[in-house]
């Protein structure tokens, strides 16, 4: 397994495995209830340049802001 640094590293059509979330315990509640959880997988569906980034998980779509994503680590197989 390759560790990345967080959730916004990831580019369009990648998935990852979630392993944490490093933000205030309000914020972790909110992205939790949202589906990102530890053990999740997650994939970036879309990725502009700039704004945020859509992520699936299971069957759920998610709009993110970066600085969000940037708070889930993940893992990927390589």
């Amino acid at each position: 397994m390759k560790i990345l640094e967080n959730l916004s590293h990831l580019r369009k059509g990648e998935t990852a495995l979630i392993t944490g979330i490093h933000a205030p315990d309000s914020m972790r509640y909110r992205l939790q209830a949202m589906g990102l959880r530890t053990g999740r997988e997650a994939e970036v569906i879309r990725r502009p340049r700039l704004g945020p980034m859509q992520i699936r998980i299971g069957s759920v779509n998610l709009i993110m802001r970066r600085c969000d994503a940037a708070r889930v680590t993940i893992s990927t197989q390589q």
